[in-house]
């Protein structure tokens, strides 16, 4: 969609820029039925502000295709539901029974409910779980009371495939729809199938092994370009294996005189952070900016279309490969997030305080030990956090 200069962007009194979007009748009952949307930016910077429109309003027209009552699978499955009951009214039951609610139809409703509290994210992961589920069992949809454990250990076997985080995850995403509905409907029974499978997920992120000098000095010789600068960036930023390949150009800014990643896609609130770009990577930053004309830092990254917006399972591949070829004695244990683990190893050996090391690999704060100091720290400035980055060296 080609946006125009200034598009849903208007400027207040006071100077600040404001976005402002037309809602669609179907979602007014959730925005007071005001048929436009405004959010002030913040910023009198026509920049940023196109920065802030862009990011609102890919969210927004995704929540907007998600809540389209007219999709063709609402039609389907509304008509399929009409079918039902027009059976069961035929059969002229003397007890009227409510038929039990499908998965589908509680994932819709489930998005419905929480487009405005939950990160759209975490509402995709919850519809991809439900597809993943329904193709598993061979079915286009199912009632909820027809789920038993026996056909979801079925479904957990059928994903030998996938790495058990990514099932435990998909059993908790649904595990949360059951809960859902059960809180909604009636006829649903007590016991959730989803619930006490027992993976043992996290057992394999019992400690992830650093690399050796040696093995670091081989992978990123026998590396390509591409993964050669992801290396060098994991290891001089601490940052997770999609942060950065979810990186956008426009997530290089300066903050406080400071050259920066943003970080504005990330596991947790924390997560969402600047960091210092260390004087190592500046060059291999610059070469991408100039190299690569994409929304994206990584030009593959601008290739990669996956359901759930993700872009590091294809680097996180492209890694393993490199390592198993490049160093066949290393462990599953030593993969791309040991690089994470020997940032802050560096960071705590160099008596760097632990919580300006959360402040820059997004990990959550301890809680303050005051009042005033959870209400009025603004945290660390950029150039203190750079000092710190700049102590981080490998003998690679």
């Amino acid at each position: 969609m080609k946006i125009k200069a200034n598009q849903y962007l208007f400027i207040s009194n006071s100077g600040l820029w404001i976005f402002q979007i037309f809602v669609p009748k179907y979602m007014r009952h959730m925005f007071d039925n005001k048929r436009a949307w405004r959010k002030s930016t913040g910023t009198k910077d026509i920049l940023k502000a196109r920065h802030f429109r862009n990011h609102m309003l890919i969210e927004f027209n995704n929540l907007k295709e998600m809540l389209n009552p007219d999709r063709e699978d609402i039609r389907i499955q509304n008509a399929i539901t009409t079918l039902h009951t027009a059976i069961k009214q035929a059969k002229n039951s003397p007890v009227a029974v409510s038929p039990a609610p499908m998965l589908a139809a509680i994932r819709d409703e489930y998005m419905q409910v929480y487009s405005q509290r939950r990160a759209f994210s975490t509402l995709s992961k919850s519809a991809r779980a439900v597809e993943v589920f329904l193709q598993s069992i061979g079915k286009v949809d199912i009632a909820l009371n027809k789920i038993g454990r026996r056909t979801v250990t079925d479904f957990i076997e059928t994903q030998q495939q996938s790495a058990p985080q990514t099932v435990q995850n998909w059993l908790t995403s649904l595990g949360s729809l059951y809960e859902f509905a059960k809180r909604r409907d009636d006829g649903i029974p007590d016991s959730n199938p989803f619930h006490g499978h027992n993976l043992e997920a996290r057992r394999t992120i019992e400690s992830y092994q650093p690399f050796e000098p040696g093995q670091l000095q081989i992978l990123i010789k026998e590396a390509d370009e591409t993964m050669r600068d992801l290396i060098l960036m994991g290891l001089f930023s601490g940052c997770r294996l999609d942060e950065l390949a979810s990186l956008k150009r426009v997530d290089i800014v300066m903050v406080e005189n400071v050259r920066c990643f943003f970080i504005s896609k990330a596991k947790t609130a924390a997560g969402v952070r600047h960091i210092p770009v260390h004087s190592q990577l500046i060059g291999i930053v610059d070469k991408l900016l100039r190299q690569n004309n994409g929304e994206y830092l990584f030009a593959q990254s601008n290739k990669i279309t996956r359901k759930d917006g993700k872009k590091g399972p294809w680097f996180s591949q492209a890694f393993t490969r490199l390592r198993r070829q490049a160093l066949p004695a290393a462990t599953d244990r030593q993969c791309f997030h040991s690089l994470r683990g020997m940032f802050i190893t560096c960071l705590d050996r160099a008596g760097v305080p632990e919580q300006r090391i959360g402040a820059i690999t997004g990990h959550t704060e301890q809680k303050a030990k005051t009042e005033a100091f959870r209400t009025y720290s603004q945290g660390a400035s950029m150039k203190e956090l750079s000092e710190y980055i700049e102590m981080i060296n490998y003998k690679i």
